[in-house]
């Protein structure tokens, strides 16, 4: 299939997924202490927003890949994933269109990596740093060095546009994952603990959920174009798909 799949470890999460959209889950990419040395982002990271990821295996996808994320997936069309979306509920015109899937790309050390960590190390040092006297202030979800939107207003245009870049980084021990990432476009700052208790706030989507989409991304029917599932849960599957996937090809393991 020429296609994006999320795999999940339970049927129950695909459906969910299917009724309520996909979870925006905050992902730590643990690289900003390497590209900023000496700097302390072990309680939070820069734009931990919230993303959805997925990858370009061919369904199935290899072993390891599903040891780390599970054997259920749920496989989206390639068209609708990089195609640009826009947050539901707001006015068009007061929402840029950008929630669009985008290939990771994967750090390790080398020239690469010393390139980066001086462009990254250059920009923080040029930061200001005018009200963020403390580690709470720096490190708070509306300070410039945590927020891209926020180093944008400040005029930071570097920083902001550095802090986009980190949003698709990850570490080069995860290429095996082959990631595309579809990134929260707003700063939202209430995330839970654990990804099974954010899960369980947008099951159904709640209170505001229900009217921007902040919490979900809710693919059109169309977009789903199939599942990946071990074959002793086939028959199950098949029963707890609503009504309009049960075409759906389904890739078994």
């Amino acid at each position: 299939m020429d296609a994006f799949t999320h795999y999940t470890r339970t049927l129950e999460a695909i459906v969910g997924i299917l009724n309520n959209g996909f979870a925006w889950v905050p992902n730590r990419r643990n690289l900003m202490s390497e590209l900023v040395p000496g700097q302390d982002f072990s309680t939070r990271e820069p734009q931990e927003f919230g993303m959805i990821s997925f990858t370009d295996w061919s369904p199935p996808a290899p072993p390891r890949h599903r040891e780390a994320f599970g054997d259920f997936g749920i496989v989206v069309s390639r068209e609708w994933a990089r195609a640009r979306k826009q947050t539901r509920g707001f006015d068009p015109e007061n929402v840029q269109e950008e929630l669009r899937a985008q290939r990771v790309i994967y750090v390790e050390e080398g020239p690469v990596l010393d390139a980066l960590r001086w462009i990254y190390t250059t920009a923080h040092d040029h930061l200001s740093t005018e009200g963020l006297d403390n580690e709470f202030a720096r490190l708070a979800a509306t300070s410039p060095v945590m927020n891209k939107a926020m180093a944008a207003i400040e005029g930071e245009a570097l920083w902001s546009s550095l802090l986009t870049l980190y949003e698709y980084l990850a570490v080069g021990e995860n290429a095996y994952q082959s990631e595309w990432r579809i990134v929260q476009p707003l700063p939202f700052f209430g995330y839970a603990r654990s990804t099974r208790e954010i899960v369980a706030a947008v099951s159904p989507a709640k209170d505001w959920g229900k009217v921007t989409g902040i919490r979900t991304l809710l693919p059109p029917d169309e977009a789903v174009i199939g599942f990946v599932c071990p074959r002793r849960e086939e028959s199950a599957l098949r029963e707890a798909l609503p009504p309009q996937y049960s075409a759906r090809p389904i890739v078994l393991i």
